[in-house]
């Protein structure tokens, strides 16, 4: 009986030492926590300083995705709309964000620099639909609300 009782005191102090401890959880929206510089979250296509899509439509980025997230469909600008900076755009530009790893091979893949991954990582939705971003999508970039 002895050791029972001995071994509910050390089980005591254990948890009152926890007690006085810093606590590790965030207060979760009002704190953010702070990410490295290098961490890569949501996709986003970049846009010139005109306003036009730095996308050509290469399919690079397609080609080197692991997960086989990205879906790329390129055609010809009109002549008398450019569309960007070539004759050439991605009619269709979706990622799948519940297949897609973050691994960053898209981006380095991008002849224009136009994939990049934003620091954004709060991807949450009800329907697998939602999860799919697509080009109107992407060339917005994300906002914290």
């Amino acid at each position: 009986m002895l050791e029972g009782v001995k071994a509910i005191a050390k089980g005591m102090g254990t948890t009152f030492k926890a007690l006085t401890e810093p606590r590790d959880t965030i207060a979760y929206p009002e704190k953010r926590r702070e990410y490295a510089p290098r961490f890569r979250g949501k996709h986003m296509l970049a846009r010139d300083e005109d306003g036009h899509e730095l996308c050509v439509g290469c399919g690079l980025c397609e080609a080197v995705c692991p997960a086989q997230a990205i879906r790329v469909v390129a055609a010809e600008a009109p002549t008398d709309k450019p569309v960007s900076w070539t004759n050439r755009y991605s009619v269709d530009y979706e990622v799948d964000l519940i297949r897609c790893i973050f691994c960053g091979m898209c981006e380095e893949a991008c002849p224009t620099n136009a994939v990049r991954l934003t620091p954004f990582n709060e991807l949450a939705a009800f329907n697998r639909l939602d999860m799919i971003a697509d080009k109107e999508e992407l060339l917005s970039p994300p906002v914290r609300r």
